[in-house]
């Protein structure tokens, strides 16, 4: 069964602002001719953080809304994993949806992944609608509530978080970057970072 390895860029404990961060996204989509396999987040990122531009809409993106210009710099100092464990589509099909087994999956390997890597990652930013909607529930959805909007001016980003033993990471739901506004998603990034456990 493949499980991609999340990817630990090499400055990533240094991390931004003095917070060690994890990017999420929903899942990597494949060339029909390359086989998928446990170290594709991995080989992606390394093409990512060594300054190459690959044809995607989050990964040159997202640096931008906290505050680098370089591209490579920002994902040599964050985690960085897809929601779903595997590839589940190809480049002639980017837009697939896991089935509700490999949501199972991903669920689990996502709390797998926080704990694991504690006490290091204390944020992580989900950068998919679809995907922060399938997330393990965080402490206040595990008492029936719901997670707090970031703030009035940002109506569909919400946040939780999530504990493990003493140690409580700040997760925050944002909307992919395709089609979004580059000065919206800055600023709730901005906000995001400024939120303490």
């Amino acid at each position: 069964m493949i499980e991609h390895e999340p990817w630990r860029g090499p400055d990533c404990k240094r991390g931004i602002e003095g917070q060690r961060i994890a990017i999420v996204g929903y899942s990597h989509h494949r060339d029909p001719n390359h086989e998928d396999n446990n170290l594709f987040t991995n080989c992606v990122l390394e093409r990512v953080a060594s300054g190459e531009k690959i044809r995607d809409s989050l990964f040159p993106r997202v640096p931008g809304y906290f505050g680098f210009e370089n591209s490579a710099e920002f994902w040599r100092r964050v985690w960085f994993f897809n929601f779903i464990p595997e590839c589940i589509g190809t480049s002639d099909m980017k837009y697939g949806v896991a089935s509700p087994d490999l949501i199972g999956r991903a669920k689990e390997r996502f709390t797998r992944i926080l704990r694991t890597e504690r006490p290091s990652i204390q944020k992580v930013f989900v950068f998919t609608t679809k995907g922060w909607s399938s997330c393990p529930d965080t402490v206040v959805e595990g008492r029936g509530g719901v997670c707090l909007r970031l703030g009035p001016q940002f109506d569909k980003v919400t946040w939780g978080e999530y504990r493990f033993g003493s140690r409580t990471v700040l997760a925050f739901g944002l909307r992919h970057p395709q089609f979004a506004n580059r000065d919206d998603m800055t600023a709730a990034v901005s906000e995001a970072l400024t939120r303490h456990a």
